[in-house]
């Protein structure tokens, strides 16, 4: 009887990115503010110049040259650029069996090396010199080292292939629809999937259940609002799918300590990123 390892090897390793969609380097020249919404599957940003204030998925976030920025599944964004030229290696892929990082770990300080390959891809993406296929492999050859040195840093947890795929597909259509109340037998109408499988592949992509999982999503786009807009409580609640303020007010306390009036009156935490390298 062969064992698992050999099992394992015999059933082969599936690619983890699945599409490199494209790779460009933009700069906006002016300070101000913007808004904005990422792309379907996975936005990494390889920050090289300029200071940005933003707010995306209910954080807000002070970034610099030297930081990597991280989106996942179409995120509205919204900030200011507050140094400009505001310049960024952007890079879109699709990678199902990749989650997310952790909402406190969307932005990272870039090493050294993390920029160096950042620069490699986009140079490798742009030389329409080089065979096709041989640019291909090398470009997702580049995309792979560079996220084998950013993963660990932004708290990766490995997952299933097949279940994570399921779960990511799920979220993403959770995202787009906060304001309705949902149970789990909705999530899994709406996946069309049996109830335990939707719980086995929510615990392999994010190690926790359905419910808390959207629970999580939920608070963490409200507490955006509550700490940068005007909107009343009742309206944020209503905007995350809760019908009755006070359970919104008790589950917000309940997770991050404090009642979305007491976060509002506080000042904003902001993670701060000082620049690798002399200011731009």
């Amino acid at each position: 009887m062969a064992a698992p390892r050999d099992i394992a090897d015999k059933a082969g390793l599936s690619a983890p990115v699945e599409r490199l969609v494209f790779v460009d380097e933009i700069e906006r020249t002016r300070t101000g503010g913007f808004q904005s919404q990422s792309l379907p599957g996975h936005l990494v940003h390889v920050v090289t110049a300029g200071a940005v204030s933003q707010w995306a998925e209910g954080r807000a976030e002070v970034f610099s040259k030297g930081a990597v920025v991280w989106y996942h599944e179409n995120e509205p964004v919204r900030g200011e650029i507050l140094r400009a030229p505001w310049r960024f290696i952007t890079i879109n892929f699709h990678a199902p069996a990749i989650p997310p990082p952790p909402d406190d770990r969307r932005v990272l300080r870039a090493a050294p090396v993390t920029l160096r390959q950042g620069r490699r891809l986009l140079a490798l993406w742009r030389d329409r010199a080089m065979p096709p296929l041989e640019r291909q492999l090398r470009c997702h050859r580049a995309l792979i080292e560079l996220l084998e040195h950013l993963l660990p840093r932004a708290g990766f947890r490995p997952a299933a292939q097949p279940a994570a795929k399921l779960w990511w597909r799920i979220e993403k259509q959770l995202r787009t629809r906060l304001e309705e109340t949902r149970t789990l037998a909705d999530i899994r109408r709406l996946s069309g999937l049996s109830v335990r499988t939707v719980i086995r592949a929510c615990k392999a992509a994010t190690g926790m259940p359905p419910m808390k999982r959207r629970r999580e999503i939920r608070l963490g786009y409200a507490r955006g609002l509550v700490q940068h807009s005007d909107l009343p409580m009742t309206e944020i609640a209503f905007r995350v799918g809760y019908a009755r303020s006070q359970e919104f007010s008790r589950d917000y306390h309940k997770h991050f300590g404090l009642t979305p009036r007491e976060d509002r009156r506080r000042p904003s935490g902001y993670c701060r990123l000082e620049p690798l390298g002399p200011k731009a």
